[in-house]
């Protein structure tokens, strides 16, 4: 029998592989390489076509115990159909995938297929949020009734320019879009014309800003008086919230790698962090003394736990309000325009003003590519140009005073010869 503590204790391989129930035959596990579990119910058609119906991820609210009773409905189900196959074979019970070509689904109906088996499947939990609110907020309202074959560049084009103001969001559904047609033409090896394709890009504006060092102190001022004012007061900020904020703007760790930091991640010996999974994969990130410090004093009024997140609402749960408290935080300074991630800005930009190089920098943030790393070139530009001219004066000083010092001395002129 498949039971929670078999389907905990699975470990992911370099491919995704698949665990049957003995108990339940069609009642099985998918283990997938990012360490995601899924449970599925198997079944076959009345022509053998084999089918797998998505029961859901593994979660704390949704076991074996769970998946395995929807598995037994599912698989009733299908065994009273094909037992009216079997009465009556002139009827059609099979309800068959639609397929790319002359019967070609629509968006909307390729959607739902592209959801279960690429979106759940592959995306992490940010990106695959994103992609559903771009294909229910644009997708789905323009092009969702029309056939996979019958959507032209034209089509995409217009979806595409009604978004000019907002170019990322217009980048954005180009690529969710592209990946369909992709995923289509993967999935069902038939030739399909992908309309994205054609469509150029909008430019997009980096949005780059960072924290001067009176803004810095104006952030620390707030959140230092913030710690002594009760709740309910004007101007108190949660206590989790101040230390994420302090940590981020410390390390210019990501929102997310911070609401998601555990004690178990935490190396004391090595001045180290050890995060299993990030925006790039598995990253190593070497603190600071003075995040130490942040962390030992979150560690000495929690109790010193062992395990658990570092940062967390009063249930022990994410800090979904971290967002919330921010914006009073920064409204409180005086800097309203500045966002979270802009700590992280701020984090690359005093290192780079300090003399790190750009690779270090890159190494810091945990940048996979070093082109991302390449939009803070600007700043090491400036640097060099204070170096450049720093060295230039010190030149010109120490030629002036050579100058001076070689001088012939005042006195009696020397007589001809």
């Amino acid at each position: 029998m498949l039971t929670n503590t078999q389907a905990r204790e699975a470990k992911p391989r370099s491919i995704r592989y698949e665990i049957t129930c003995d108990s339940l035959p069609g009642f099985i596990l998918r283990v997938l390489p990012t360490g995601k579990r899924v449970f599925f119910a198997r079944y076959r058609d009345a022509a053998g076509k084999d089918h797998r119906h998505r029961l859901g991820l593994m979660s704390p609210s949704f076991g074996a115990d769970e998946a395995r009773r929807e598995a037994m409905a599912i698989l009733a189900q299908r065994d009273e159909v094909a037992s009216a196959g079997e009465r009556a074979p002139a009827a059609k019970t099979a309800v068959t995938a639609p397929q790319i070509g002359p019967k070609s689904p629509t968006i909307r109906e390729f959607a739902k297929r592209f959801e279960h088996d690429h979106i759940d499947m592959y995306l992490k939990p940010g990106t695959a949020a994103k992609y559903r609110s771009t294909l229910r907020l644009y997708i789905l309202p323009k092009l969702g009734d029309m056939r996979l074959d019958e959507v032209t560049p034209a089509d995409v084009q217009r979806v595409h320019n009604a978004l000019k103001t907002m170019p990322c969001a217009a980048n954005y559904v180009r690529c969710v879009l592209s990946v369909m047609y992709t995923k289509a033409v993967e999935w069902d090896r038939k030739p399909l014309h992908n309309p994205a394709a054609a469509v150029q890009k909008f430019k997009e504006r980096a949005v780059e800003r960072f924290l001067d060092p009176d803004e810095r102190q104006a952030l620390e001022r707030v959140l230092a008086a913030a710690e002594h004012i009760p709740s309910g007061q004007p101007g108190h900020i949660g206590r989790e919230a101040i230390w994420a904020v302090r940590l981020l703007a410390l390390t210019g760790m990501r929102r997310d790698e911070v609401r998601d930091l555990r004690w178990e991640m935490v190396d004391w010996r090595q001045g180290t962090l050890h995060l299993p999974e990030t925006k790039t994969g598995k990253r190593d990130i070497v603190v600071s003394d003075e995040v130490l410090s942040v962390l030992a004093k979150i560690a000495a009024e929690k109790g010193k736990p062992k395990r658990g997140l570092v940062v967390c609402s009063s249930r022990g749960k994410r800090l979904w309000s971290l967002c919330r408290s921010w914006k009073h935080a920064r409204k409180l300074a005086g800097i309203p325009d500045v966002r979270l991630h802009d700590l992280r800005h701020s984090v690359a930009s005093d290192a780079i003003m300090n003399g790190v190089p750009l690779e270090v920098v890159g190494k810091m943030l945990g940048h996979k590519n070093y082109r991302t790393t390449q939009r803070y070139a600007h700043i090491a530009d400036y640097v060099l140009r204070d170096a450049v001219n720093l060295t230039s004066k010190t030149i010109v000083r120490a030629g002036r005073s050579g100058r001076k010092a070689r001088r012939a001395p005042q006195g009696r002129p020397r007589r001809p010869r």
